[in-house]
């Protein structure tokens, strides 16, 4: 994929303690949820941010794919 500004911009993930964090995309290593209170956002590097965003809503703010898998 080619990173250009469009593709690699920031974008604002709302955090769990009020305001929010601008990240790169290119730099999100990834998520996972975090109960009812939103999802865990690993930073290539720094800190993990702590969001009141679902993975669901996180994964729109990155236009992720959505896989479908089915059980046999």
């Amino acid at each position: 994929m080619e990173h250009t500004a469009e593709v690699d911009g920031f974008i604002l993930i709302p955090a769990a303690t009020g305001g929010g964090a601008l990240v790169r995309r290119s730099q999100i290593a990834g998520a996972r949820a975090n109960g009812r209170d939103g999802a865990i956002v690993y930073a290539m590097c720094g800190p993990s941010i702590y969001t009141t965003a679902t993975i669901s809503q996180l994964a729109q703010y990155l236009d992720a794919e959505s896989a479908n898998i089915h059980r046999d």
